[in-house]
């Protein structure tokens, strides 16, 4: 009878220390991203037949607490997430772009040519007046110029960090192959691990972990298999099966608006997560501002340089489409106002014209070239009066000219910014929510670990007080002998 208590014991002590350690394991990562609470799962020993009297406890495994629903809501959170989150610093960096209402935005600058076109309507004649008016117009377009630029070089750098150029950790494409080799390689270890009859709990934490990581980057779904490894899945595409991990790769470019990710077969990824809202503002968001941008450019220059062709300096030059040139200004025409690059002489619009339209050196280097006057030349003598200049001041108040389309772009990217943010607040809330739910119940309650640390110390405790005594009581028989 002392044997079996001594073996009673002995297992009682195995059970304790397991149940130590593992408190201690809980204990230690609380804040360890992916890790699920471990619980020692015990079982008694099946009395001898003859007896009928209990052998003690065994440790039957050691196995986490998880629930593979919770586990796949929070993976969609989390890729909604990643999405939300890239799209709201995408717009952040796209509403950089375009600082209004400022004194230094485009809209100040294309009030400003229109007061001056009307102050030149009173003063046809001053150099002083053309001046300003073209000095103004030469600001507007390097305005344009510059936003266009700064918007290509938003989606230049979401680039960059889709492909990896200029960074360390390969980018959006590299991070993503490292997570889903990763996965891969952890399936084959927490298999064998299975199958050899070894904890798997910290690989399927580390899987856990890159899956989440993958989830966020990419939008994926998963599967696990009865054999305990795990597949992945974006788009009806998969990337990770049993051990086999398919390799992505970045194709097009942000200069094309085609910038892609593809498996190396050739398989385009319809991406979630913070790849997929990357590819969005690189691909739609981005040229759809600048598209509209040139909107505003072609609708002032197209407005402008056909006064302009139609009206007579001062001095009497015509325009392209006024009456001939008389004396001394035969065969000479006006410059137009605005044209496609500095080395141009007209314009056409269409296409990135915001990139590089530009007022026409000519006009730059003699303002007095500028349309000002109406009618016909007679002799180099203009017939002067405002209806040119008044007409040019008047574009700005135009229905559908380039400050109406102006407001709208700038209204657009005001609205589209305002909707990400709003949507990362719900995403994150979503993200809240879900992290809680698997929290409650993979998550470690530092409270219930001490707890339970302190009674598995108690109950060690205990046996080693009937080892004590069964060893006692022994020995005492024995001298009794």
């Amino acid at each position: 009878m002392s044997d079996l208590t001594l073996q009673i014991a002995a297992s009682g002590i195995e059970a304790d220390e397991a149940e130590l350690d593992t408190s201690a394991q809980n204990l230690s990562n609380v804040s360890t991203p992916g890790y699920a609470q471990e619980v020692v799962n015990l079982a008694d020993v099946t009395p001898a037949a003859t007896s009928g009297v209990g052998q003690g406890v065994s440790v039957q495994s050691v196995s986490e607490n998880s629930s593979s629903l919770y586990d796949q809501l929070n993976l969609v959170s989390q890729g909604q997430l990643g999405y939300a989150n890239e799209a709201a610093s995408l717009q952040g960096l796209a509403q950089n772009a375009f600082p209004e209402p400022s004194t230094t935005g485009l809209s100040s600058q294309l009030s400003q040519l229109w007061t001056d076109l009307s102050t030149l309507a009173t003063q046809p004649s001053s150099s002083a007046a053309q001046a300003s008016v073209v000095n103004d117009a030469n600001q507007v377009a390097q305005t344009l110029n510059s936003t266009y630029n700064q918007l290509s070089d938003v989606a230049q750098q979401l680039s960059n960090d889709f492909e990896g150029e200029g960074t360390t950790n390969g980018g959006y494409v590299g991070q993503a192959n490292q997570l889903i080799n990763q996965i891969a390689t952890l399936n084959g270890d927490i298999v064998a691990g299975q199958n050899g009859g070894t904890n798997v709990n910290s690989l399927v934490d580390q899987r856990r972990q890159a899956v989440d990581q993958l989830g966020s980057l990419l939008g994926i779904r998963t599967t696990t298999d009865a054999d305990g490894s795990m597949t992945v899945m974006s788009g009806g595409i998969q990337l990770v099966s049993s051990t086999n991990a398919v390799d992505l790769q970045a194709t097009g470019s942000a200069s094309s608006a085609d910038l892609a990710v593809e498996t190396t077969s050739g398989d385009v990824l319809p991406a979630g997560g913070q790849i997929g809202a990357l590819l969005t503002g690189v691909n739609t968001t981005i040229p759809q501002y600048q598209s509209q941008l040139s909107s505003v450019a072609d609708s002032l220059a197209g407005s402008l340089n056909a006064l302009q062709s139609n009206g007579v300096s001062a001095a009497g030059v015509p325009g392209a489409t006024s009456s001939a040139a008389a004396p001394p200004y035969a065969g000479e025409l006006l410059p137009s106002i605005f044209v496609n690059n500095s080395s141009a002489t007209t314009y056409t619009p269409g296409g990135g014209s915001a990139q590089s339209i530009a007022v026409n050196p000519t006009l730059l280097s003699d303002p007095s070239l500028l349309a000002t006057a109406a009618g016909t030349s007679t002799a180099g003598s203009a017939t002067i009066d405002p209806t040119t200049a008044q007409a040019m001041a008047a574009v700005g108040q135009a229905s559908g000219g380039p400050d109406d389309l102006y407001q709208s772009l700038v209204a657009l990217v005001g609205s589209q910014t305002s909707a990400a943010n709003n949507d990362q607040s719900s995403a994150q809330a979503l993200s809240d929510s879900t992290t809680a739910e698997v929290s409650s119940v993979e998550g470690v309650d530092t409270n219930q670990e001490t707890v339970s640390m302190l009674t598995a110390q108690q109950a060690y405790q205990a046996v080693a007080a009937v080892i004590n005594s069964t060893t006692t009581a022994l020995q005492a028989l024995l001298e009794a002998v």
